[in-house]
C-alpha cells in the first residue's frame, strides 16, 4: 500500500531527470564567422555569467570570456567540431550578436549560414549582426572601456548608444532575414572595427568602433561599403533616428563651426509616376535642439544652413550608394506599395531603375528649434545687435 502512495511522487521526479543544470552548461554569447580555403571557421565566444552577473564591473582578475575556434566543410559541421573540444553542453539561447568576416560575405556564404542558423530552435532572432575585416579572434576578445562587463559592450547592447548618437542604426538577425528576402531590398549592416583611440596606464585600449556600413542583398551578396561622409545621409532618411548632429560653417563669428542636435526626423518619399519614368520628391521635417545656436536675429541664417547641410548629406549618401547599384533609401519599395502597377511596369529584378536625376527634389524643413544659446558677445557685436 505504501509503495502505491509513493508512485505519483516518483513519476513527478522522473520528469526532471533529463533537464539541463544551468551550472553544467556553457553559454554561447557571440559568434564570429569566417570562410577561408573552402572551410567555415567559427570563433565561439563563451562568457562566465557567474562573474559578470554579480556586478557591472567584474573582477579584473577573473576571465570574462574565452573564444573557441572550430573549422568545418559546412556550418553545421563546425558546431560538431567545436563540441569535441568542450567539457559541457553548449547553450545557444543567449547568443547576442554575430560578426561575419567580410571575406565570408564576399564568398557568398551568407545565405548558407543564415539557412543553417534558422534550424537551431534555441537561437533568437533578436541577435545583432555585424560585418568586419578585423581579425575575428581580436573582435571576440575586446572588452568595453573601463573593463565593464562584456555584456554591456556596444555590440552586445547597441540600443543604448543609439539613443545618444543615431548615425548608424543597429540591425537584428530578424531584420536581415526580412531585408534580404525581398528582391529589391539591401540590408544595411554596421561595419565593426577596432579602434586604439582609448588608452590606459598600461597602453592602448582596443575598443569597438562603428563608423561605416556594409550593403548586402540576397542576389549579389556583398555590394560594398559606405564610409565617412557617405554614411551621414542615412540618419536623415529614417524616423528611427533619436539623436543626430549637424555641423555648419558660420562666417564672421568667434567660432567657425556650429554644431546642433537633431532630435526628431520624419522623412516622406513621394513617387512621381510619368509615362516613361519614375522620379521622387523627398520631404524631411526635423526638430533641432540648438546647443550652440545664435541670437534670434541670426537664427534664420543658421536654420537655412542646417537645412542645406542635411539636404547635401542625403544627396551624398544617395549618390555613393548609386555607384554600388544600391537603392539605399528603398525608393523602389515606396513605388511597390503606393503604385504597384507602375512598379510592375518599370521594375527590373524588383528595383525601379535609378540614376543621378531620379530624386527630383529634397525639401528639408526644420519645423522647431529648442534651447538656443548665444555662443559669445562677439557674435552679437559682429552683427550689429
Amino acid at each position: 500500500m505504501k509503495k502505491l502512495l509513493l508512485l505519483p511522487f516518483i513519476l513527478l521526479l522522473s520528469g526532471c531527470w533529463d533537464t539541463n543544470q544551468p551550472e553544467r552548461m556553457y553559454y554561447l554569447y557571440s559568434i564570429g564567422i569566417d570562410f577561408q580555403d573552402d572551410e567555415y571557421i567559427m570563433y565561439a565566444q563563451i562568457i562566465d555569467f557567474t562573474n559578470i552577473a554579480k556586478s557591472e564591473q567584474p573582477n579584473p582578475e577573473a576571465t570574462q570570456t574565452e573564444v573557441g575556434i572550430a573549422r568545418g566543410r559546412t556550418f553545421n559541421e563546425v558546431f560538431f567540431n567545436l563540441y569535441k573540444t568542450m567539457d559541457e553542453r553548449l547553450f545557444l539561447g543567449q547568443l547576442e550578436y554575430v560578426v561575419f568576416s567580410e571575406d565570408a560575405i564576399k564568398a557568398h556564404k551568407g545565405s548558407a549560414i543564415v539557412n543553417s542558423f534558422i534550424r537551431y530552435r534555441e537561437l533568437r532572432y533578436k541577435t545583432w549582426t555585424y560585418i568586419t575585416d578585423e581579425p575575428l579572434e581580436e573582435i571576440m576578445l575586446a572588452t568595453p572601456i573601463l573593463n565593464k562587463a562584456i555584456t554591456l559592450s556596444k555590440v552586445a547592447d547597441p540600443t543604448s548608444l543609439f539613443g545618444q548618437s543615431s548615425l548608424i542604426q543597429p540591425i537584428s538577425f530578424r531584420e536581415i532575414l526580412i531585408n534580404v528576402d525581398e528582391p529589391s531590398h539591401s540590408a544595411i549592416i554596421p561595419f565593426l572595427e577596432l579602434s586604439d583611440n582609448w588608452s590606459t596606464e598600461k597602453g592602448a585600449d582596443s575598443v569597438y568602433s562603428i563608423k561605416s556600413v556594409s550593403l548586402v542583398n540576397s542576389k549579389d551578396g556583398y555590394l560594398g561599403r559606405l564610409t565617412g561622409d557617405d554614411v551621414r545621409g542615412l540618419q536623415w532618411m529614417t524616423d528611427k533616428t533619436k539623436r543626430g548632429n549637424i555641423t555648419i560653417e558660420m562666417e564672421g563669428f568667434a567660432e567657425k563651426y556650429v554644431t546642433n542636435i537633431v532630435e526628431t526626423v520624419k522623412p516622406t518619399i513621394r513617387p512621381i509616376i510619368n509615362d516613361d519614368s519614375v522620379h521622387f520628391e523627398i520631404d524631411v521635417k526635423c526638430v533641432v535642439k540648438g546647443i550652440e545656436s545664435l541670437n534670434n536675429a541670426l537664427m534664420a541664417e543658421s536654420k537655412k544652413k542646417m537645412e542645406e547641410e542635411i539636404k547635401k548629406e542625403i544627396e551624398t549618401t544617395y549618390l555613393a550608394a548609386l555607384k554600388l547599384n544600391v537603392d539605399v533609401f528603398r525608393l523602389s519599395e515606396v513605388v511597390y506599395r503606393k503604385h504597384n502597377k507602375a512598379w510592375k511596369k518599370f521594375h527590373i529584378d524588383g528595383t525601379v531603375p535609378l540614376n543621378e536625376n531620379s530624386i527630383r527634389s529634397i525639401n528639408v524643413e526644420i519645423v522647431k528649434m529648442n534651447g538656443e544659446r548665444v555662443i559669445s558677445d562677439n557674435i552679437q557685436q559682429g552683427h550689429g545687435q
